[in-house]
């Protein structure tokens, strides 16, 4: 090991292999392998029998023994690993490699289950990513939005290569050691441990979430158990639905963003990069339509639970043309105008909210519309209207007040057609002032991908590929914070935010969604905290589920077996 790879003090341990990328030296562990599903079976067995009580039975499974049980898994270990990232998205998947989503869709198409390889993704490739059976991104990390939605979709996937290139031109993978896989190369993912296979194992896949038996076990243990809320983050009706199935209480997040990702990309661009008038007027009402249809159709799968809708939360590049591609003078001068050199912390929620008020009008007239049309047929929406990256209680007055235009417009009131208002906490100043927004909102909603980001000064992209890999391994941190929640700083945040709103409100409903929420410790912390649920993906769903009615139990004397 070369000096530079040692700090001045605590050498990393020589026992973890080191993989070298360029300047970078990146060490990792090998992963666990899988088990869980026997010791599982077991205890449900007994508890089927009725030596264990549900609380027994509960108290004897761990969550991460139910997630292994739950997860697919393959012994990979006779396969040539070619390259290593972060594993962003669970379980183990096998398929011919594709380089493009039209090559996944034409793959699946044939009746192949493709591995889908992108540089980075972008919200035009939804269709590759439903196509696709695995995915794996050179760039990105656990909270970009090819790593959210593979988790969303069960799909395992590996983000970050550190020490993997993709060429897209002459569509092949290169590991660090000159390995090169290409169009139509079998692979094997392996989305826990963050590494792509030569090939396929000897056996076949086992586990996953078909294991009903299991699910059906946990549903009966935990039907009277106490327990924190969990509900879902859905995208669409089939994952609200899919969540419902899997115990979720509600959703906790619908991203509206989300609608728009694939062929639907360029409704949004259109409204963007449109000057008022004929234009923009036409893209409205196209938004318009979608979303309306979409809200019908959600509402009525999570008929009488709260269902939270959150505004649109994009970074806006992700929807604009490439100014290289575009065919008009007058659009690149638009998009020129436009580009921001920080999008993440640029003119994206309810700012672009305020700033093309137009496009939230939109979004809010859909969800009246939506609410009416579903209230006519004899269901019980329960909507709340999100307003995301919120710094100053004057822009939930913004969206408030054109949602009351919106209701005086279909001839109706607040009382007549309640819809919740909720703030998301994501930004420093937000938090700092929950008590301020608590006297203007039903409900507090912390998003901990963003106030991670914000609270710790990383970048949510970039920070997971190389800057904490290291710092895990030079002992600087013990875990990255967009994987496990920070209990001490982000954490701190949540229980300063829960304090303040109560104060001024005693019962407002405070919620927490992010990709850390669903984790066990995380559970456990939120609860003591005071947070009324957590939100989570619906794959997690079950284990958010087990973890909170765990934490709800009866302290045990240890000495005693179940």
């Amino acid at each position: 090991m070369s000096d530079r790879s040692r700090p001045l003090t605590n050498p990393i341990s020589v026992a973890h292999p080191v993989v070298e990328v360029g300047e970078d030296l990146v060490t990792r562990t090998p992963p666990t392998p899988p088990r869980g599903t026997a010791s599982v079976n077991a205890v449900a067995a007994r508890h089927a029998r009725g030596e264990l009580t549900s609380a027994e039975a509960v108290a004897a499974v761990d969550p991460h023994e139910l997630e292994r049980a739950l997860t697919l898994t393959a012994d990979t270990s006779g396969l040539d690993a070619v390259v290593h990232g972060l594993g962003v998205a669970p379980g183990i998947a096998c398929g011919p490699l594709v380089f493009s989503t039209e090559a996944a869709v034409a793959a699946r198409a044939d009746g192949l289950e493709p591995v889908l390889v992108l540089s980075e993704s972008r919200p035009d490739d939804l269709p590759g990513l439903l196509a696709a059976t695995a995915v794996v991104t050179e760039r990105g990390g656990r909270t970009t939005h090819s790593a959210v939605v593979a988790r969303a979709l069960g799909r395992p996937s590996v983000a970050g290569l550190v020490d993997g290139v993709v060429i897209d031109d002459a569509e092949l993978l290169r590991g660090a050691r000159g390995d090169v896989l290409v169009a139509g190369d079998v692979v094997t993912v392996d989305g826990s441990g963050g590494t792509v296979f030569r090939g396929r194992p000897a056996e076949p896949l086992a586990g996953g979430h078909g294991n009903t038996e299991i699910l059906r076990w946990l549903d009966t243990a935990l039907a009277d158990l106490p327990g924190l809320a969990v509900k879902v983050n859905a995208d669409s009706a089939e994952a609200a639905a899919r969540g419902r199935e899997l115990g979720a209480t509600g959703v906790g997040l619908f991203r509206v963003e989300h609608v728009f990702l694939g062929d639907r990309r360029a409704l949004l661009e259109r409204v963007l990069i449109a000057r008022p008038g004929p234009e923009m007027t036409e893209g409205l009402a196209d938004v318009y339509s979608v979303l309306r249809s979409e809200f019908v159709d959600l509402l009525r799968v999570v008929d009488g639970q709260d269902v939270a809708i959150r505004l649109l939360d994009p970074p806006r590049h992700e929807f604009l043309p490439d100014p290289a591609s575009a065919a008009a003078d007058g659009v690149r001068a638009v998009l020129a105008k436009l580009r921001e050199h920080n999008p993440m912390l640029g003119v994206r929620g309810v700012r672009l909210g305020i700033l093309v008020p137009a496009l939230t009008v939109a979004q809010i007239q859909a969800l009246v519309d939506a609410v009416l049309e579903v209230r006519r047929s004899g269901h019980d929406p329960r909507p709340e209207l999100l307003v995301p990256m919120v710094s100053t209680p004057a822009e939930v007055d913004v969206v408030r007040g054109l949602l009351d235009d919106v209701r005086a417009h279909a001839g109706t009131t607040a009382e007549e057609l309640p819809i919740a208002i909720g703030a998301m906490v994501e930004t420093p100043r937000a938090a700092l002032l929950a008590g301020r927004l608590a006297e203007r909102v039903d409900a507090l909603s912390l998003g901990t991908n963003d106030l991670t980001a914000l609270v710790w000064g990383l970048s949510r992209d970039d920070a997971d590929r190389h800057l904490l890999p290291a710092y895990r391994d030079l002992g600087v941190v013990e875990h990255s914070p967009f994987e496990r929640l920070d209990l001490e700083g982000v954490g701190a945040v949540i229980r300063q935010v829960v304090r303040d709103a109560r104060r001024v409100r005693p019962g407002i409903r405070i919620g927490v969604c992010g990709e850390q929420a669903a984790e066990a410790s995380a559970v456990e912390f939120l609860a003591d905290a005071g947070v009324d649920y957590i939100s989570c993906a619906a794959p997690r769903v079950p284990l958010a589920r087990l973890a909170a009615a765990r934490h709800g139990l009866p302290p045990r004397n240890p000495e005693e077996g179940p």
